[in-house]
């Protein structure tokens, strides 16, 4: 979810009734991203709160020194040497299915979101408004996950960035736009509950992973250094875990790694990932950290 401030999330669960009930049944936590400006030297191991920086950050597992993405024009990507999780899930094991699906069309015209993938989709919110093309992603993860079997899907949503730089996220805009990808992800996690309904479907255990890019000044917009702006959460949830818990400072870079985790994939210290894989009880033996 793009550009969503964790404080927006915690005054009232009616600010956001499905991602609250994530919290309290699973285990969340916060971090800030380490700051540069457009310009800096990457390899000094900075990150940017910019969605191009934050989402390659988010998908590759690395900080923009390795990726190399350090604004929203992606120039430097070496999406070749460090790819997207789903795109090294799909290397590591070919029968794998997945699947991506997202209202920022720059993650899949620009490579973020690599070509190795089994199904690529975006709508695009830049000529539709988010609002509009939110609701296309998720009626499209919802026929994956009623029709199809993906192993691994990712899903983007945009209308809370969108808000933020039109009115800042203190405004009543933000609030419908929280709300509105909250019922979106309600909407996917009630198509994950039905899958086991299913009479003869071999059992599943689906580990649930929300986060952010960057957050929001007050007045709208972000790139600078502010704790408003740097301040990341992860939810993580699957069967299982302890209800309530807290993750010790997640970063954006340890969701791919944790991904690759929970499907079963050694993580192999060539591939330069800087993450680490978050702890739950789902989690199989780490071959690296």
């Amino acid at each position: 979810m793009d550009g969503l401030r964790y404080d927006r999330l915690t005054p009232s669960p009616a600010n956001a009734p499905v991602l609250h009930t994530l919290m309290t049944t699973g285990a969340v936590g916060t971090s800030l991203l380490p700051y540069g400006r457009a310009g800096d030297d990457p390899s000094t191991g900075v990150a940017y709160t910019d969605s191009g920086p934050g989402w390659s950050s988010i998908l590759t597992g690395v900080w923009p020194d390795r990726h190399g993405v350090t604004g929203n024009d992606f120039k430097g990507a070496a999406y070749a040497r460090y790819p997207d999780f789903l795109t090294r899930a799909a290397r590591a094991r070919p029968g794998l299915r997945t699947a991506a699906v997202v209202s920022w069309p720059a993650l899949v015209r620009r490579g973020t979101l690599g070509r190795a993938i089994g199904r690529r989709v975006r709508h695009n919110g830049e000529s539709r408004g988010y609002a509009t093309a939110d609701r296309r992603v998720t009626r499209t993860a919802l026929r994956w996950l009623t029709k199809s079997d993906p192993d691994v899907l990712f899903v983007y949503l945009g209308a809370t960035d969108e808000a933020g730089h039109a009115t800042g996220p203190l405004s009543p805009a933000y609030d419908r736009a929280l709300l509105d990808q909250d019922a979106h992800l309600g909407r996917l996690l009630e198509a994950i509950d039905a899958r086991r309904a299913v009479p003869g479907r071999p059992e599943e255990h689906w580990t649930v992973l929300v986060t952010t890019d960057h957050g929001h000044l007050d007045a709208g917009g972000h790139g600078g250094d502010s704790r408003a702006e740097r301040e990341v959460f992860v939810i993580l949830t699957e069967p299982g875990g302890p209800a309530g818990t807290r993750l010790d400072t997640p970063r954006l870079i340890d969701i791919a790694p944790t991904v690759l985790n929970r499907l079963g994939i050694p993580l192999d210290p060539a591939w330069g990932l800087q993450g680490r894989v978050l702890p739950g009880p789902a989690a199989p033996t780490p071959e690296w950290s």
